[in-house]
Formats: structure tokens, C-alpha cells, sequence
């Protein structure tokens, strides 16, 4: 177990780069920065931000691709004393400006363009929207009409003094980040804050559950506006010297291409991702010797999908279960358990942290093997929901425990497993059923590549249970007869699905995630039923 540290990102950054000056921090298309390079760019960024009048404490977004570029201003911000907002890069002008209402932001920081959309054109389409005090323009792209990022850059060269006195006056308790939650359950987009000492000592717990050193090469495979990169990428390797490998982009091919041009040694994803990258025709033809651990996170992935993703990229794989509201993530597996036991559970509450699993109604603990709601507590939890003591209330108890909304249960050993959230729970005529179960029985049907279950509206029973099949071969139709005849030995019969659907994908969110809503539009529309 590494002890907590009391530290600002500013002083993390410089702790590591004595330690480690030379070492390099982060490459990208050829191009290098050693940890000295990256605290003294970072300095003057900082620099150039306050010398354009940003003052300590304000908050300012980024949007942007994964770039360097973007981890540089994301560093330079919570160097400044500043809080970064980090914004999904798939939502609309509309839906960013709502954010960005919510969390009083009063400077944005712009990338290039994702998947077609134009950052600048977003940009001008936000500001009529929601007043914004200044945009900065950090793609490298000539022309546009605001504070580019080298301007910025010879700015903090020219005037230090304002960030030397904001960096001294910031404490690690402080707020320094803010991510949104994804909204996808159907609630509200809330805005979750982080303060200085949640994210380094995040980082340095990440760091040692892979048991990282300064010789590690991390694949950045994830996206920057996630606890999940910046937790278990950027502030995992900023704890240990590593280096940050940044693909051209985030598509699978240029993935794997980084991964064998700079011998990456782990690499972290979300399940679909693994399963993207293993799903490509010349998948095996790449050198991936290299790879030695990595974490499984963000969704729910089978323990059979589990065991082809760790044989197929040759690595240790850490099962972990994280959220935004716990900064450091709520469980991980050791790299020494056995692949039984990483397969099917989601490791032991991590350190520095107390669990249990609490009963539904009453919240008292539960006994082993008993199902209920994962509850967490830990000094490393969210600050709160910004500007909503209500929220905030209501996830976090007056006890100090996050409920966290997972259901699981803990084995003998103390190890977690992961059932499912309560609010995907159907209610079939007063049955409870658990979407999880039925899908981990699923997933062992032949020809089945993925599989989601979820409720549709019932004059009868309320809710019964529909069962959304993507088959392994590309078009085909999964028989919903065979299916049954699969399901029915091995399911209570209330548990079986009364619709059986298959489709050529399951709509994702960027986090990897189901939309489960959109899910349900499709089945019903498959089915000609009203939702």
C-alpha cells in the first residue's frame, strides 16, 4: 500500500521531473518531450493563461482530440491553480454550452476537429449560447481569430510572476477538476469535482496496482475527458516516470501501430475496444510481445470475453471498477491473482478505502454472498456535485459513504463481483431480475459476439425481459428458438426472454457504454412495439 502524498499537480510534476529529467514523458507522431521539457512547457503555458487573464480558481474547459497539446493545457490548468472542465468531444454546441453553464466556466481551450466536427465552428455556436471571457486555440492551426497556444506559450515567457504566486497560493485540497457524468441512465449530466490530492494520489494508487516503474511505455487508448485516462494514463505515468505513448488517433489500427513502434508495455481500455482491435483481419500480425498489463474498465465485460481478450493480446489483465464520483476507482485485482478470480470479479476495494455491500432498503452491510449496493468510502472520494449540496447529499451519506448505484455481492475471499446497476433492474410481475445474470448466460451461446438485456413495458407483468444479440458473423439472424432452448436448463423461467432481437450493433456511447435508451427505441421498433 503507497501512502497518500499531500501534493498539488504542480509540485507532482515537479517531484517527478527531478527524479526523472531525462526520461521521456510523451511521444506522439515521432515527436518527444522528456519530463524536464514537459515541466517547463507546462510552466509557461500556465504562465501565458494568467498573462491573458486567467486568475487562480477559474474554471476553464478543454475540447479537443487526444493530442499532446490537450494533457499540456490539462497540466498547465491545474498547475495555474485553475479547475479543468474536460468536455466530451461527441456532444453538440447546445449540450456543451449546458455544461459549461453548469460548472461556471469562463475560458475554453479548443483542439482541431473529432470525427468531422469543427471545434472552432462549435466554438463561435457555444459563445451564442453562453457568454465565454476568452477561447484558445491549441490545434496548431494557422488563421483563426483567438489566442493561439504558442502565443500563450511566448506570453508565459514573458510574464512568470503571476503564475509563480497563483502556483504558491494553491493547496492540495483545493479544486482542480471537474468531468461530467454521462447522463446515460436518462437523469441529468451532473458535474463532478476532483481536488489536487484526489487526482495525484489517484494516479500513484493506479500506478502501483500495475505495479509500474519508470521503464513502462502506457498506450493512451482512452479518451482524455475520462477519470479513466486521466487516472489510469496521464496521472499513472506522471507518479512512476513512465512514458505516455499517444496514437495519431483513436482508431484501432493506430492503436496497434503505436503499441509496436514504441514497445508499449500496458495498455488500458474498455471492453469494446479490446474487442474492436481483436476483431480487425490483420489483428495478429502485429508485434504485441511487448504488452504486460493493462486494466478492463468502464463496462461490464463477460468472463469468457475476458479470458479471449487476455490470450489474445498475451497480457495481464486487471479487472477494476471505477466511476467519476470515486476518483481513484472503487475495486481492482492484483496483477498476482489468478485469472479465475480476474475473470469474474472486479478485485478487492482498492487501498486507502473501506467497502461494503449495503442492503437496498435498510443500508445495513450485508453478509458474504448476499447481493446489494456497492457503497465506498475514502478520502480520495469527489469533492461533491458542483454547486449541488442536494446531489451531493444523496450520493454521498452522512456516514461519508458513496453509493455508488452498482449492485454486487463479496465472495469468501473478499473479492467483489459485479452484478449490475440497480437502476437497469427489471421488474417482471414483482420478479427482480438482474440483467448481468442473464447475460453472462448468454454470452456462452454460440454465435454470439455481444449481448445486452433489458426491460420492455408489459400490460401484464409491468416489464418483461428482452434479450439484444449481436451476432460473431456480420448479417447473420440468431434463431430465437434456439436461443430459448439454450436459455431455458440454465434460467429460472421467469429470467427468460420473452423478446429475442437481433441486431448488427449495439448503440455506444463515447465512454463505451450502451445507450440503454436508444436500446430500447431499437428493440421496440424491431419488435413493433411501443415503448
Amino acid at each position: 500500500m503507497k501512502p497518500l502524498l499531500n501534493l498539488t499537480i504542480a509540485q507532482f510534476m515537479e517531484r517527478t521531473a527531478t527524479r526523472w529529467p531525462g526520461r521521456t514523458a510523451l511521444t506522439f507522431k515521432g515527436m518527444r518531450w522528456t519530463y524536464r521539457e514537459l515541466d517547463v512547457l507546462t510552466d509557461r503555458i500556465a504562465a501565458g493563461l494568467m498573462a491573458a487573464g486567467v486568475r487562480r480558481g477559474n474554471h476553464v474547459a478543454i475540447l479537443s482530440e487526444n493530442i499532446p497539446n490537450a494533457v499540456f493545457c490539462f497540466l498547465a490548468i491545474e498547475k495555474a491553480g485553475c479547475v479543468s472542465c474536460m468536455l466530451n468531444t461527441g456532444l453538440k454546441a447546445g449540450e456543451l454550452a449546458e455544461l459549461m453553464a453548469l460548472s461556471n466556466v469562463r475560458f475554453l481551450m479548443i483542439g482541431n476537429s473529432y470525427k468531422g466536427v469543427d471545434f472552432y465552428e462549435e466554438s463561435r455556436r457555444i459563445g451564442e449560447l453562453y457568454p465565454l471571457e476568452a477561447v484558445f486555440d491549441i490545434s496548431g492551426v494557422d488563421g483563426r481569430p483567438c489566442l493561439s497556444l504558442e502565443q500563450l506559450i511566448q506570453m508565459g515567457g514573458e510574464q512568470a510572476q503571476g503564475f509563480r504566486q497563483a502556483r504558491d497560493e494553491t493547496r492540495p485540497q483545493d479544486d482542480g477538476l471537474i468531468l461530467y457524468t454521462s447522463g446515460t441512465t436518462g437523469s441529468s449530466p451532473k458535474a463532478v469535482v476532483s481536488s489536487y490530492y484526489n487526482l495525484v494520489n489517484g494516479g500513484i494508487q493506479k500506478a502501483h496496482s500495475q505495479s509500474l516503474t519508470e521503464r513502462d511505455v502506457i498506450c493512451c487508448a482512452l479518451q482524455l475527458f475520462h477519470i479513466f485516462c486521466i487516472d489510469v494514463n496521464v496521472l499513472s505515468a506522471l507518479a512512476c516516470g513512465a512514458c505516455l505513448a499517444m496514437p495519431d488517433d483513436l482508431h484501432t489500427i493506430s492503436i496497434l501501430k503505436t503499441i509496436q513502434a514504441e514497445h508499449c508495455t500496458v495498455l488500458s481500455c474498455v471492453p469494446c475496444m479490446y474487442q474492436a482491435m481483436m476483431g480487425r483481419g490483420d489483428f495478429y500480425s502485429f508485434d504485441l510481445s511487448c504488452l504486460r498489463t493493462g486494466i478492463i474498465g468502464g463496462a461490464y465485460c463477460p468472463p469468457e470475453t475476458f479470458v479471449r481478450i487476455e490470450q489474445a493480446f498475451g497480457l495481464t489483465l486487471l479487472p477494476g471498477l471505477g466511476q467519476t464520483e470515486a476518483t481513484a476507482g472503487i475495486a481492482i485485482a492484483a496483477p498476482t491473482d489468478s485469472l479465475e478470480i480476474r475473470s469474474t470479479t472486479v478485485g478487492r476495494f482498492v487501498d486507502h478505502s473501506n467497502g461494503k455491500i449495503a442492503d437496498l432498503e435498510s443500508g445495513t452491510a450485508l453478509k458474504t454472498g448476499e447481493t446489494g449496493e456497492i457503497c465506498v468510502k475514502s478520502r480520495l472520494l469527489m469533492t461533491g456535485y458542483y454547486n449541488r449540496p442536494d446531489l451531493t447529499a444523496q450520493a454521498i451519506d452522512r456516514d461519508g459513504w458513496l453509493h455508488t448505484g452498482d449492485l454486487g455481492f463479496l465472495d469468501s475471499g473478499g473479492y467483489l463481483h459485479y452484478v449490475g446497476r440497480i437502476k437497469e433492474i427489471i421488474n417482471r410481475g414483482g420478479e427482480k431480475i438482474i440483467p448481468a445474470e442473464v447475460e453472462a448466460v448468454l454470452s456462452r451461446y454460440p454465435g454470439v459476439k455481444e449481448c445486452k438485456v433489458i426491460g420492455l413495458p408489459d400490460p401484464y407483468y409491468g416489464e418483461e425481459v428482452c434479450a439484444c444479440l449481436v451476432p460473431a458473423c456480420e448479417g447473420e439472424n440468431l434463431d430465437a428458438g434456439h436461443v430459448r432452448a439454450f436459455l431455458e436448463p440454465r434460467l429460472a423461467h421467469f429470467k427468460l426472454p420473452r423478446h429475442i432481437v437481433t441486431l448488427p450493433a449495439l448503440p455506444i456511447n463515447t465512454s463505451g457504454k450502451v445507450r440503454r435508451g436508444e436500446l430500447r427505441r431499437m428493440a421496440a421498433e424491431s419488435l413493433g412495439l411501443e415503448t
